[in-house]
């Protein structure tokens, strides 16, 4: 199971759970669709990180949907970051990323 510190995953879970954004509004429009695609996913995934698996029942769900948001993220925070890397806004939001969770 994949394990993280609680503290990043309750900034994930009040980011998601409230619909703001990290960034201002104006700041996130002008983010490419492919990077606003990566933070909602990762977003997601974070959130599950930062759960806890109180029994069987809800290990089990979290490792399933920690498998369906955070699978292949690693790879793809590499290519968004080499492929915005002259994009401030876009750099600043992947910034805030951990590079390696899975």
């Amino acid at each position: 199971m994949i394990r993280a510190p609680l503290l990043p995953g309750i900034v994930a879970a009040a980011v998601f759970a409230t619909g703001c954004s990290a960034q201002p509004r104006a700041a996130s429009a002008g983010m490419p669709a492919d990077v606003r695609a990566f933070v909602a996913k990762r977003t997601q995934c974070d959130h599950f990180r930062g759960e806890e698996p109180y029994d069987a029942a809800r290990a089990a769900d979290l490792d399933r949907r920690m498998r369906a948001t955070c699978t292949g993220t690693d790879a793809t925070l590499a290519r968004l970051k080499r492929a915005h890397h002259r994009d401030r806004t876009a750099m600043q939001a992947l910034s805030a990323y951990d590079a390696r969770i899975e």
